[in-house]
């Protein structure tokens, strides 16, 4: 066997490995083999945080908002750089309130299709659909968008958003 079919032949032997322990891996924490936290209880939580997310999308308040990311957290947003870190997830926040201080958000209603937990990791997709004003008397306007996000539990039983990414349809 050449040199470059045994790096291949171990590449792809490592590779199975590394696929069945994550198999495996996923199958025990799925099952419940968790550190005594009860899955109703991380569920809990989880809606807590998009009860969160509700009132301060709609209060549109930017402290908030930012509240709900880890400090490490990278979001996602159509025609945008990518938001990473906390700090710039905040300065954007900040800055785009700046750009419309005017507008106000009339209604935001996620709906969640599906999460999952793993251990101290989950992982939800949505859509929402919100409506707004961007000023006091302007007309209302619509937006219906899809979310994919990955949340990290926190050491005080919370959850946050460490990866998130919003799409328009």
């Amino acid at each position: 066997m050449g040199h470059k079919r045994v790096a291949t032949f171990v590449l792809a032997s490592g590779l199975v490995s590394a696929i069945v322990a994550s198999a495996a891996t996923f199958a025990m924490l799925k099952s419940g083999m968790r550190s005594g936290v009860t899955h109703a209880q991380d569920m809990a939580e989880i809606e807590k945080l998009h009860r969160l997310d509700v009132a301060a999308t709609l209060s549109r308040d930017t402290a908030a908002l930012t509240d709900l990311w880890t400090d490490d957290a990278v979001r996602l947003g159509p025609g945008a750089p990518a938001d990473i870190g906390k700090e710039a997830i905040r300065a954007t926040n900040e800055r785009q309130r700046a750009a419309t201080p005017e507008l106000r958000v009339l209604s935001y209603v996620p709906e969640t299709k599906d999460v999952t937990v793993i251990g101290d990791w989950a992982f939800y997709w949505r859509y929402f659909t919100a409506s707004y004003v961007e000023s006091s008397g302007g007309e209302e306007k619509r937006i219906r968008a899809k979310v994919l996000a990955v949340l990290r539990k926190q050491p005080d039983g919370t959850w946050k958003c460490a990866r998130g990414m919003t799409t328009p349809e």
